[in-house]
């Protein structure tokens, strides 16, 4: 034999045996990718039979797990302090769970009650000064851009107020208008949250609907953390003082005026009454409103006033110039009695409960409302029963008493 033809017939030898052995191995891997093919097959019938669809993908649910409420007291308080007022339905259910805890926990057990009304103590109120600040930057409302209506609509009253033709000479035709210039201004000056709610979309009142529910949850807990501080009877009462309170637009104002209005509200003697006194800070508060200066109240002119309202009731009218009077005929001649001994300027009226009244019955009387904010500086009231009378002056020295 050739050196070739063995050569031929080892290798011819050993790629038989190689298959020998491989065989089996490919005839085991056949057989398993059979049964596979089979069990598919099988399922795939099955699914058909049943009504589903045989190449459907299972799911892979990507639902969160839903949260699960803590097993003690300070994690259900501390889940209603975290969660009361969202708006999600499963932190909806977390808060009421652990309400309802709460609730069963403390029954009628007056000792955890306490502890539980300790730990809420103070709570809905914070609530309610976030929500107010929440809502006064979502509307973008500042004492800045209330202030900034004061400026516009001032000059505007004014210019109404002292239009000639407003007059009493036609009883007043002009006071609607009169009352439409000032009406942005009071509503600023009186109201500033109520003027943000109206004009600028301030919204307090869904907050507020949500913290008289957390009011009334919390007081079946304990009676007491269901009410608001005195004098507001709500969540929406407490927020718009709350709001007032930091939309301090008349400070500017009250600040530069404080001297004299401090020194007002510690006069004493003479003829002057706390009605008085009370009369002369609406009128002020309207004057610092238009942005004019406030009035000194003067004993001498407020005992002028009041000798002349007393003699208008007992004769059962009003007038500037009396003939006969006690004190003297002319304003001037009954400041001069009183001690005053500058000029004066007069109003009377009659018909005003108390001094508030008697500021807004003079406000609609177009001669008698310029007088009230006219340059003057200093003030006199006083009044007898529905009679009152007022004079002002830019000052003087004093008189001697006749």
């Amino acid at each position: 034999m050739s050196r070739w033809t063995r050569l031929f017939a080892m290798a011819l030898c050993t790629a038989l045996a190689v298959a020998y052995v491989a065989a089996p191995v490919a005839r085991a891997q056949d057989d398993d990718g059979l049964a596979e093919e089979l069990r598919k097959k099988k399922l795939r019938e099955k699914a058909i039979k049943e009504g589903k669809d045989p190449d459907a993908v299972e799911p892979t649910s990507t639902e969160p797990a839903r949260p699960k409420l803590p097993e003690t007291a300070s994690g259900w308080i501390g889940t209603i302090k975290r969660l009361w007022d969202s708006d999600k339905d499963a932190d909806k259910q977390l808060v009421s769970d652990a309400f309802a805890r709460l609730k069963e926990s403390v029954g009628a057990e007056a000792e955890l009650a306490a502890k539980v009304a300790k730990s809420f103590e103070g709570f809905k109120e914070s609530e309610a000064d976030k929500a107010l600040s929440s809502a006064l930057t979502k509307s973008g409302v500042t004492v800045e851009k209330l202030r900034a209506v004061l400026d516009a609509n001032r000059p505007l009253a004014l210019k109404a107020i002292m239009n000639p033709a407003y007059t009493e000479a036609d009883n007043c035709k002009l006071q609607p208008e009169v009352d439409a210039a000032c009406k942005p201004l009071f509503m600023v000056w009186r109201d500033p949250v109520g003027y943000a709610i109206e004009k600028m979309n301030l919204n307090i009142a869904t907050p507020a609907e949500k913290l008289n529910v957390l009011g009334s949850r919390l007081g079946e807990l304990s009676a007491e953390l269901s009410r608001w501080p005195a004098p507001h009877e709500n969540a929406l009462a407490y927020i718009r003082a709350a709001g007032a309170s930091q939309l301090e637009v008349k400070k500017k104002e009250y600040d530069a005026a404080r001297a004299t209005l401090e020194a007002n509200e510690k006069l004493q003697g003479g003829m002057l009454t706390e009605e008085d006194k009370r009369h002369v800070r609406v009128l002020n508060d309207y004057r610092l409103m238009l942005g004019r200066g406030v009035l000194s109240i003067n004993l001498q002119l407020v005992e002028a006033c009041t000798r002349h309202s007393q003699y208008q009731e007992k004769i059962g009218r009003i007038a500037h110039n009396i003939d006969g009077h006690p004190d003297g005929r002319t304003p001037q001649d009954r400041a001069r009695r009183a001690g005053f001994g500058g000029s004066v300027a007069e109003n009377c009226l009659m018909g005003a409960r108390d001094g508030d009244q008697a500021v807004w019955q003079w406000y609609n009387a177009a001669e008698h409302h310029r007088n009230m904010i006219a340059a003057h500086t200093v003030i006199g009231v006083g009044h007898s029963g529905v009679y009152w009378t007022q004079n002002f002056s830019g000052g003087g020295a004093p008189a001697p008493r006749r």
